[in-house]
């Protein structure tokens, strides 16, 4: 089974602190930004660069995240990287998406780590290197980011950018998975299926493909027909009814 990335593409939302009601307070939003309030300038070019109460408008938002980024706000920074990661508003520029996805991340923003991880995985607008992939994959799957969890976990079941480890693999494996992330529960089926990291064990192997092939994973449904031919119909029934009554945590 060819194992493959995930989430190896720039992803992100804006991000601001977003006053209960943007109309009510714009005007005193813009007359705080213009007195150098970083929060009300992130805020601003949030509700610029989402045209939320006011036209959408990105060289605004790119004006106002720059003067929050500059002044140290993580969230502009991480906004701003986004907009020319993006190419919003400013000519796209890669280099210059991680300077600010660096500044952000180093003051802990969850974002910018896992962006930062998924440019030196993929070789975007920085020499692919996985050792700093794996670096920042791990500061933000330690945050709780899902999708970066089953990105370290495949990097250890690999061995990219550290040494090769299954059991470590099947640990954030599970963390993701157990968020309800289907990717993360595919994998961690895998596991269990091959007896990678786990000791093999059909049964339980069942209970997350059942899970991950619920939410639309298109390559469980072919473990779990595979599956049905080597367990019990008590086995199966059992499973089944595990996945059934299975919550995130």
């Amino acid at each position: 089974m060819q194992l493959k990335w995930v989430g190896w593409v720039l992803l992100g939302v804006w991000i601001g602190y977003a006053p209960v009601t943007w109309a009510d307070k714009l005007a005193d939003l813009i007359q705080r930004a213009e007195h150098g309030d970083a929060v009300a300038q992130t805020d601003l070019g949030t509700d610029y660069a989402l045209g939320s109460e006011v036209a959408k408008d990105y060289p605004q938002a790119q004006k106002w995240f720059r003067t929050a980024a500059e002044r140290g706000n993580p969230l502009a920074q991480y906004n701003l990287g986004l907009m020319y990661a993006h190419g919003e508003g400013l000519p796209t520029d890669l280099k210059e998406a991680r300077k600010w996805f660096l500044k952000a991340a180093d003051q802990g923003d969850l974002p910018a780590q896992f962006n930062l991880g998924l440019m030196y995985a993929n070789g975007d607008g920085v020499p692919r290197h996985y050792a700093e992939a794996f670096k920042w994959f791990r500061k933000a799957a330690e945050q709780g980011h899902a999708i970066a969890q089953v990105d370290l976990g495949l990097m250890y079941l690999r061995g990219e950018g550290v040494a090769k480890n299954p059991d470590e693999a099947v640990k954030w494996f599970r963390l993701s998975a157990e968020q309800g992330n289907a990717i993360a529960q595919y994998y961690l089926g895998l596991c269990y299926f091959e007896g990678k990291g786990v000791s093999k064990d059909n049964q339980e192997a069942y209970v997350w493909f059942a899970l991950s092939a619920a939410q639309g994973d298109e390559q469980a449904p072919g473990f779990l027909d595979k599956l049905e031919t080597e367990l019990t119909p008590k086995q199966i029934a059992d499973a089944q009814k595990r996945a059934a009554e299975w919550h995130p945590v």
